[in-house]
C-alpha cells in the first residue's frame, strides 16, 4: 500500500472510531454577499506602513499534522473543455458520477420544492475536526442542521443555538464536540458542546469593548484563528478589535474606515486581514497587499504552513499583477503569486467565485466554485468546482466537477459556496440543479474524492 493511501486509512479509521463512541441518544440575518461590480463605497487602503516580518516567516508550519494525497486519480492543470452535460439529480444521499470529471457526486439533503438546505458559506468549516459531524443551514426554516459527517444522516437542528448570522458557527479545531458563535441577544461569545448541548460564555464581546452600539462582523466572514483562540469584531462602524480567550486580552485595531467588516485572523492568530492590509497582534498595519479591492476570498495557508490570503481579482493591483481566479498573497512578505489565472492558460476571472481554504488538516488545499457568465458549463471553469495544491512554483489545479447552480431562481441562496473538509478530501456545495429540477430547489451535495472513496474501502 503507499504511503498516501496509507495515510487516508488510518485517518479515516480515527473518524469512524471517534464517531462511534458519540452519543447515539442524540442521533439523533441573511448574508450580505459582496458583489463583483465596483464599488465606490470601499475606500483604497490605509498608507503602507510595511514593516520587516522575518520573526517567524516558517513558524505556522503545521510539521506534526499528517497529510492526505489529495490528488488520487484527479488530473492536474487540464486546460482541455469537458463541457456539462445533463443528468438527472441523484435521489437524497445517493450519488450519481460526473459525467465530464468522472467524480462521484452525493446528495446530501432533502429541502422539498421551493425551500433551500445549503452550506452556511464557503469561509466556513462545515465538518467539524475530525469530520464526524457536519452543519448546513435550513434557509427556508431559518435554523441550522446538524449531520453525520460521514453518512450524512440527519441528527437533528440546532434550533438551541442563536448566532449574531449565519456564517458564524465557527467549529473547534482540535475538539469535535464543540463549536463557537456570538450570540445575536446579547454578544456573548458562547461556546458549546454537540454532545451535551450545553453552553458556556466564554465573555461578552460588547462589555470588553465598552461597546454601546451593536457588535457585529462583515461580509465573506473567515474561521477564528486555527487554534480556536483569536475571533475578530467590531462595534458597529466605529471601531473593530479581536478577543484572545486563551489570555483574555482585547486589541483594538487602528483603522479609520471600519467598512462594516471586521478584521479577520489567519491561522496563525498572529496576522489580520481588513481591506487589503493585513494587521499584527498588536492592531497596527504591517503591510498592504497587492489587491485592487476587497473581493471573495478566504483566510488560510500555504503548503508549508504560511499564512495566506486567497482572493479573486478582476483587475491588477496598485504595483501590477495579481489578476486572476484565484491569486495567493503570502501574508508574511505580502507576495502574491497566481492559483488561476490567464497568465497560466485560464480565460478572465469568473463571475461567482468563491473561494474556501479552511482544510487545516491538510494545509495548502483549497477548493472553489465559479458560476461564471455563460452559466451552461460549455466553456472552461464555467459551472465549474476545482481544488488547488497551493505551493510556490509549484500550483497544482485539479477539475472536479460540475456544480450546476446559478442565482437566477434563488438569488444568493441559489450560488454554490464550495466548502473543502478539514483533510481536503470532500468538497460540500448548494445547487438548484440544471435541467429537469432547475430552479426548484437548493439541496447540498458533496463531492467525494478518489482519496476519500479509497480510504473508506474495507
Amino acid at each position: 500500500m503507499n504511503t498516501p493511501k496509507l495515510l487516508a486509512l488510518v485517518l479515516t479509521s480515527l473518524l469512524l472510531f471517534t464517531h462511534c463512541k458519540s452519543d447515539d441518544s442524540l442521533i439523533p440575518t441573511d448574508s450580505i454577499d459582496q458583489q463583483e461590480e465596483p464599488d465606490d463605497t470601499i475606500d483604497s487602503a490605509d498608507d503602507d506602513n510595511d514593516t520587516n516580518d522575518t520573526t517567524d516567516d516558517n513558524s505556522d508550519d503545521d510539521t506534526d499534522t499528517p497529510s492526505t494525497d489529495v490528488s488520487l486519480e484527479l488530473v492536474a492543470n487540464d486546460l482541455e473543455p469537458h463541457p456539462m452535460q445533463d443528468i438527472p439529480k441523484p435521489e437524497y444521499l445517493q450519488t450519481i458520477t460526473d459525467p465530464s470529471f468522472g467524480t462521484t457526486i452525493r446528495r446530501i439533503s432533502n429541502a422539498g420544492d421551493g425551500n433551500v438546505i445549503k452550506p452556511m458559506y464557503s469561509t466556513i468549516q462545515a465538518w467539524n475536526a475530525n469530520e464526524s459531524y457536519m452543519i448546513l443551514y435550513d434557509q427556508s426554516n431559518g435554523v441550522h442542521q446538524l449531520l453525520d459527517g460521514i453518512n450524512y444522516s440527519f441528527i437533528r437542528n440546532l434550533d438551541d443555538v442563536n448566532p449574531d448570522d449565519i456564517e458564524q458557527i465557527f467549529w473547534d479545531f482540535n475538539e469535535p464536540d464543540i463549536f463557537f458563535y456570538v450570540d445575536r441577544n446579547n454578544s456573548d461569545l458562547i461556546k458549546y458542546s454537540v454532545g451535551s448541548m450545553t453552553k458556556e460564555t466564554l465573555a461578552n464581546l460588547r462589555d470588553l469593548s465598552n461597546c454601546t452600539g451593536n457588535i457585529g462582523s462583515g461580509n465573506d466572514v473567515q474561521m477564528m484563528s486555527w487554534d480556536s483562540d483569536v475571533i475578530g469584531f467590531r462595534c458597529d462602524n466605529s471601531t473593530a478589535y479581536y478577543y484572545r480567550i486563551s489570555t483574555e486580552e482585547v486589541v483594538q485595531f487602528d483603522i479609520a474606515d471600519i467598512e462594516y467588516t471586521a478584521p479577520m485572523p489567519a491561522p496563525s492568530g498572529e496576522r489580520f486581514y481588513h481591506s487589503q492590509t493585513v494587521f499584527g497582534a498588536d492592531g497596527k498595519n504591517m503591510r498592504n497587499l497587492n489587491e485592487s479591492k476587497t473581493e471573495h476570498s478566504c483566510l488560510g495557508k500555504l503548503v508549508g504552513g504560511t499564512d495566506a490570503h486567497f482572493s479573486i481579482a478582476f483587475a491588477e493591483g496598485p504595483e501590477g499583477g495579481c489578476l486572476g481566479d484565484i491569486i495567493a498573497h503570502d501574508l508574511t512578505t505580502g507576495e502574491c503569486f497566481p492559483v488561476i489565472s490567464q497568465s497560466l492558460g485560464y480565460d478572465y476571472p469568473q463571475s461567482g467565485t468563491h473561494i474556501s481554504a479552511v482544510a487545516h488538516k491538510n494545509p495548502g488545499w483549497i477548493a472553489a466554485s465559479m458560476v461564471g457568465y455563460d452559466e451552461n458549463g460549455q466553456t472552461l471553469l464555467d459551472q465549474e468546482l476545482v481544488l488547488a495544491r497551493v505551493e510556490k512554483g509549484n500550483v497544482q489545479v485539479y477539475r472536479i466537477g460540475h456544480h450546476r447552480a446559478d442565482e437566477n431562481e434563488f438569488e444568493y441562496w441559489g450560488e454554490p459556496h464550495a466548502v473543502i473538509s478539514p483533510t481536503g478530501t470532500r468538497v460540500l456545495f448548494g445547487s438548484d440543479w440544471s435541467g429537469a429540477e432547475d430552479g426548484k430547489s437548493v439541496d447540498s451535495y458533496v463531492v467525494e474524492l478518489p482519496a476519500f472513496m479509497s480510504a473508506m474501502q474495507p
